[in-house]
């Protein structure tokens, strides 16, 4: 719990917290600008498609915000070259861990932000009805993971490399890796996929309306193993991220 808070101390005048806010401040400016006068058909499902553009936006948009969070709380023991003592009063292990359940807090807070303005987003702009919240909770959940993969993904890659622009080429990589996954499929196995494999929610075109429909997504058993492998990522970037530190040579 000491190591934790001192992360957070260290963490103090970083600036993190205006990030995420400038973060999701764009998502809900876009919001009212997208979404600020929908169709009779779009009012009615429209807290259905919220669940929807999450996803979609938090695909593109999430990577280069992990990869910024993860620089923030790894580059300040590199610019002062405090890792080889560091390892000395505490072990590798419990640093790097303290590292990622910092970040994580911050990723629940920062996310549980988000929906809650896309919830008001909805009310502003008249949407029907109210959020299924059985089904908010979950796809909150399924962000949760998918995105924390990412952030463990950068965090290990930021406190391994000191040239903190290998991380963040690798996280603006992965923003377009994750555009190029939205144009061609609806799940990915890879890390940068998960938002799209944890998307509850499909889009269709009506030729007739000329509408988009919304519905929540039956998953095949492809799509389920997609789902599933958010999880062991998890897992791996935990584990090799812990294991890697611990044996880095500072």
């Amino acid at each position: 719990m000491k190591i934790l808070m001192l992360e957070f101390y260290k963490i103090k005048r970083r600036k993190i917290g205006l990030t995420m806010a400038a973060y999701l401040i764009a998502q809900f400016l876009w919001g009212l600008w997208a979404l600020h006068d929908p169709t009779p058909q779009a009012q009615a499902q429209g807290f259905l498609s919220l669940l929807y553009y999450i996803s979609v936006l938090d695909a593109v948009m999430v990577p280069p915000i992990m990869a910024v969070l993860a620089s923030r709380l790894a580059d300040i023991e590199h610019k002062g070259c405090m890792y080889k003592q560091l390892k000395t009063l505490r072990g590798s292990g419990s640093l790097f861990h303290a590292k990622a359940v910092c970040g994580l807090l911050i990723i629940t807070v920062m996310f549980a932000a988000q929906y809650a303005l896309f919830i008001l987003l909805g009310y502003m702009v008249g949407y029907q009805g109210h959020p299924d919240a059985a089904h908010y909770i979950l796809s909150y959940g399924l962000k949760l993971a998918s995105n924390s993969v990412l952030f463990l993904l950068q965090l290990m890659l930021s406190m391994l490399i000191a040239n903190q622009m290998v991380p963040l080429v690798t996280g603006l990589c992965g923003s377009l890796l994750a555009l190029l996954l939205t144009l061609v499929r609806t799940y990915s196995f890879l890390p940068w996929g998960g938002n799209l494999s944890g998307t509850l929610v499909t889009m269709a075109w009506n030729d007739d309306t000329q509408n988009a429909v919304f519905s929540y997504r039956l998953y095949s058993p492809v799509e389920l193993a997609a789902v599933g492998m958010i999880f062991m990522w998890l897992v791996i970037f935990y584990a090799a991220g812990r294991i890697l530190f611990s044996h880095r040579e500072n």
